[in-house]
């Protein structure tokens, strides 16, 4: 069998080779960005295209902003992942920052922190297609003055609390189609979701995420609209990267479910 050199490709096929190889792999990415100058520049942006921070590598990663140039970090950093562990002021550096986040999941709570950190803000000009916040802090959103409402079309708002269902700021996402209520232990009121999917026409799917015990309790909403989808929590940090990575998260099982739904419905209606 004939053996070719990798260097012996066209640069752009070599270039889209190794992309690949380190878009599948973290430690691919970081071993290839070590072997020189040529692969670093290449590889780099790959290795923080996706970033998730917790309380352990939070300073790391700070160390590497002041190492490197901001607009680095403006053009890599797509998703990222700010996990409740990351205090309040790391998270505002890490937002300035990174500016050309498309995809946000921020669980910090600034709400709780004095002195009080202006994270709204840090979210105003940003180009999101997905978020993921606390609702409190969604609610305090002064969403005219976001550049990502008729971008947005994914939400995930986490209740930390038994707040309201009855989600006003919902009506300034036109371009909303997939929204996710994470709740604790309670009781969901179908008013509550029929003002839901009244204000926000796009949605395509209302998936209502609670305790594994909860389901069954909770399965009554499905009657209320066929959007509507019950699941039970997921591994919260490993289902945000799961698209990175080319796996299944929340919403694909979501939409799964709908299909199926769909599917029995049509049998039985034939």
């Amino acid at each position: 069998m004939q053996h070719f050199r990798l260097q012996d490709l066209p640069i752009e096929l070599e270039r889209s080779i190794l992309e690949i190889a380190a878009h599948i792999n973290l430690r691919t990415a970081i071993n290839l960005s070590l072997v020189c100058r040529q692969l670093n520049e290449w590889i780099r942006p790959s290795i923080y295209k996706m970033v998730t921070l917790g309380s352990r590598d939070v300073a790391l990663f700070l160390r590497t902003m002041e190492m490197l140039p901001p607009e680095f970090f403006a053009q890599s950093v797509k998703r990222l992942c700010l996990t409740v562990s990351v205090k309040p002021n790391d998270a505002q550096k890490i937002l300035q920052t990174c500016t050309g986040v498309t995809s946000l999941a921020c669980w910090v709570d600034f709400l709780g922190w004095i002195p009080s950190v202006p994270f709204q803000k840090l979210l105003y000009p940003l180009s999101l297609r997905r978020l993921s916040i606390e609702v409190a802090h969604f609610q305090t959103l002064s969403f005219l003055e976001c550049a990502w409402i008729h971008s947005l079309t994914c939400l995930d708002l986490v209740f930390w609390k038994e707040d309201s269902l009855l989600i006003s700021e919902l009506r300034f996402l036109p371009a909303l189609t997939h929204l996710a209520l994470m709740l604790q232990h309670r009781d969901i009121e179908e008013s509550a979701l029929a003002y839901i999917l009244s204000i926000a026409p796009s949605l395509q799917v209302l998936c209502l995420v609670t305790n594994e015990d909860d389901l069954e309790r909770v399965e009554h909403t499905k009657r209320v609209d066929p959007r509507i989808v019950c699941l039970p929590h997921p591994e919260r940090v490993l289902d945000w990267e799961a698209p990175y990575r080319g796996c299944p998260d929340m919403w694909s099982h979501a939409e799964e479910i709908k299909e199926q739904r769909g599917f029995a419905i049509n049998r039985e209606q034939h």
